[in-house]
Formats: structure tokens, sequence, C-alpha cells
């Protein structure tokens, strides 16, 4: 007898071999072939009957298959040309809509009413593609996607973690973020390398930092060279001269390292830099 619950999840496996497909390294094809995973990231998303749900990097379909029953529309974004023709030579719930295209280049902004985001992340551009997710305004309701477990544990990291760094600082400035559930090589077909791990990105009601311009360039700037001191990170975008001066108006140390500030601190010190500039410039502009 068979217990496993009628949830719509297929093995990949069992899609590839229908249509005579193999997983392309050129496009770090990795597919999720654990059901408890699957299902632990569909109970993520939580899907609900008047959303939209985008799915980067379908694939198979799997996913997409398993979220379509409890949602008012399912966008099945890929760029495997194969793989796509594959998808729509298969018979899929009509509110599943395949569609050929780069998502990190595709516009997540353009999707009409309440979504959510899901998707199994190629390891190769997850940051590009977490930074195009995440370009304000943030529209979407949760994002729950699975990522290599050291980017994951820079998701997740905190002020004075190794780990902490400029992709903590953008996914939390905005996003709460929450870990879902641990996937091992051995989830996937073909096996990666890696271990990987599935976190949910959850919009603040307000932003612990506004990403302008110059928050961009405070965090690029600092983390790139996190062993100076923020006197000397901060003289990358100020007169040497004033540096200090602009971290004590921001309330902070001058000595202190970048991967001890909180997203907070940093928020502060991009609104010092900006007032400092208005100063220096006629008439305030």
């Amino acid at each position: 007898m068979n217990d496993a619950p009628d949830d719509g999840f297929e093995d990949p496996r069992r899609f590839l071999s229908r249509h005579a497909l193999r997983p392309k390294d050129s496009f770090g094809q990795c597919f999720l072939i654990a059901p408890p995973v699957a299902r632990a990231i569909v109970e993520a998303v939580d899907p609900r009957a008047d959303e939209t749900i985008v799915e980067v990097g379908t694939g198979p379909g799997t996913l997409a298959k398993m979220i379509a029953p409890r949602a008012r529309r399912v966008v099945a974004i890929e760029r495997d040309r194969d793989m796509v023709r594959a998808l729509l030579a298969e018979k899929l719930a009509p509110n599943i809509e395949v569609v050929e295209a780069d998502a990190a280049a595709w516009d997540y902004t353009s999707v009409e009413g309440p979504y959510a985001v899901v998707g199994n992340l190629p390891y190769q551009i997850t940051g590009r593609l977490l930074r195009v997710m995440q370009t304000p305004p943030i529209r979407w309701r949760t994002c729950v996607v699975m990522v290599q477990l050291e980017v994951a544990r820079r998701m997740l990291a905190a002020p004075n973690d190794d780990d902490w760094g400029a992709l903590s600082v953008f996914t939390q400035a905005g996003c709460d973020v929450t870990k879902v559930c641990p996937a091992s090589p051995g989830c996937f077909h073909p096996a990666p390398r890696v271990h990987s791990m599935v976190v949910k990105l959850t919009p603040r009601a307000t932003p612990r930092a506004v990403e302008t311009k110059t928050f961009q360039a405070v965090v690029h700037a600092l983390f790139s060279a996190r062993r100076k001191t923020l006197r000397n990170g901060v003289s990358a975008l100020v007169p040497r001269e004033v540096a200090a001066d602009v971290c004590a108006a921001a309330g902070i140390d001058p000595g202190a390292r970048p991967e001890t500030l909180s997203v907070e601190q940093l928020g502060a010190l991009a609104d010092a830099i900006d007032a400092e500039r208005r100063a220096r410039t006629p008439n305030g502009a």
C-alpha cells in the first residue's frame, strides 16, 4: 500500500526519460528528486488561490505541478529551450504558463496582482538572481529559494559572523530571512559537489535601511576592504580629511571594522555621507 501523499510530485528522472533529455552541465542543472524537500518548499511558499507563483528555473516543472492546484497561476521560467519544448509537450495544468526566458533578466515587477517567488537557483548565478529579485520596490509576498549552503549562511549571517558581508546586508535590508530545510547532494540528480539549503525571504513592512545608490556604494566599498577601518573604507567615498567626521555623524567609531556594523548602522553611514556631500555642494543641491 502506498501511503505517500498525492501532491503531484514526480521524480524528474521520469520526465527526462520520457523526453530523452539529460541534465546540462552548461546550465548547471541539478534537479530535485527528494519528495520531502519539495514538499517543504511548497509548504514554505504556502500558495494562495488569489496569487501568481513565479518559479525561477522550473526545469521538469516538478514544483510548478505541485503548486498549480493551490495557486491562481504559475509562471514557470526556464531558459533551456529543450526543456521548454518538453514541458509544452506535456499535459500541464491550464494555469501553468511556461516562459522561455533568462530569469536573471526577467522583470519581476511585471507580474500583475499578488505573487510569490520560488526556485532552485543555479549556483553560478545565484547572487545575480537574488539581487534582481530583490530590486526595490519588492512586490512579492514571499520568496523561497534553494541555494548553496555557503550562500545561505551569508544570507542568514549577523554582524561579527565570518559570513557577514554585502549579500547579508542587501538581503536583510528589506527582508527577514529564515531557514526552511537543508538538502544534501543526494537530494539531486545529478548530485552536486556541494550541500544546499532552502531559505525563505519575507519583505519587511519597514526596511531596515533604504537601498539608495549611496547605500549600495557604502556596502560595496566597505566589504571589498573589510579588514580596513571604517575611516579608511569611507575615504573611498568622501575626502579623507572628513571621513572620521562622517563616521562620527553616523554615531559609529571610525576605528571600527565593516564586519561589526549592522544594517541600520550602514544605512546611517550612507545618510551621513549624503549629508556631507550636500554640505559641500553649492546651495545644498
